[in-house]
């Protein structure tokens, strides 16, 4: 995959999916029998341990494990985006990453290898469900206001909401607990949201509601080798590289309790000298964010068609 553009480009890893591709199930099977498209499928299905496979079948939205669920799936879907995207030729100057996307992120700039990154997902995709079980919140994604109307909603509510994600001048995500948040979203409309929606996930992620677990995380990334990145790797703070592998572990535990600061990372990007973006993943999700961000910038998905 030759890339004509002249400018730098951009590999973009996305957060958590809300629901698994619905693409992906007539695609896996064939006679009724079961077919991994990509290595990577078969190793994540014996790594988990679970049925991976029956859950891209049944999206079971009762399934108590869903939300670890979708977090392993997005970064399979991820990390075989990104494969064949190689295999076939493309090239990236930078890794970015969107929340939940800092494991593909990182195993795509070989900072640990594939199945070490999906023993990292699972590992703390555990902690964050205890974390729900303990202090249940969640998270919800306003479309329409500007930031003064944001900060506005999260001071006037009772009990505890934060800008959790800043994706553009007119879409935050916002985290607290779940009385917070339900009114939240009631305030949002009321003052002209476009759109006010509850994600999947049930902990208040990128909130200082995650403090409780940040040692449990930062324990548990201690077991790996960290390694620095062979492509330099862009954090959702706004732009900061991620090269020291202290420094990675750190940001690990840490980026639970801050907000995404994706609009500053897409900034610092442009500022770099990168003329295009593209996502890996089964969505255009932070296809949609870089252009709403700027116009004019070339971005694109590499996602599920592309990699069947």
């Amino acid at each position: 995959m030759e890339q004509r553009n002249a400018g730098k480009v951009a590999l973009c890893f996305p957060g958590q999916l809300s629901k698994v591709p619905d693409e992906l199930g007539g695609e896996m099977s064939s006679g009724g029998e079961k077919r991994f498209p990509h290595p990577f499928f078969e190793k994540t299905w014996e790594k988990v341990g679970f049925d991976l496979f029956s859950f891209f079948f049944q999206q079971e939205e009762e399934d108590r494990c869903l939300n670890l669920k979708l977090q392993v799936a997005s970064y399979l879907l991820s990390m075989v985006s990104f494969d064949q995207y190689c295999r076939k030729g493309g090239r990236g100057d930078f890794i970015a990453e969107h929340s939940m996307g800092i494991y593909a992120a990182l195993a795509a700039a070989e900072v640990m290898t594939f199945e070490e990154g999906l023993e990292m997902v699972k590992g703390i995709g555990l902690i964050l469900e205890r974390v729900e079980e303990q202090s249940p919140g969640g998270l919800i994604v306003i479309i329409g206001l500007a930031s003064e109307n944001i900060k506005g909603i999260c001071s006037s509510v009772e009990g505890d909401l934060y800008v959790a994600n800043v994706n553009g001048s007119r879409q935050f995500v916002l985290s607290g607990d779940k009385k917070a948040i339900e009114r939240g979203m009631e305030l949002a409309l009321q003052q002209g949201a476009i759109s006010a929606q509850r994600l999947t996930f049930n902990t208040p992620l990128h909130s200082p509601l995650m403090e409780s677990a940040m040692s449990d995380v930062r324990k548990f990334v201690t077991g790996f080798t960290i390694h620095p990145p062979r492509i330099p790797v862009v954090s959702h703070w706004g732009g900061r590289h991620l090269s020291d592998p202290d420094e990675i572990r750190d940001f690990l535990a840490e980026e639970l309790c801050k907000p995404v600061d994706w609009e500053g990372g897409v900034q610092y990007l442009l500022s770099a000298g990168v003329t295009c973006f593209i996502e890996m993943g089964p969505h255009d999700t932070l296809t949609r964010l870089i252009r709403w961000i700027n116009r004019d910038v070339k971005a694109l998905s590499y996602g599920v068609r592309d990699i069947i």
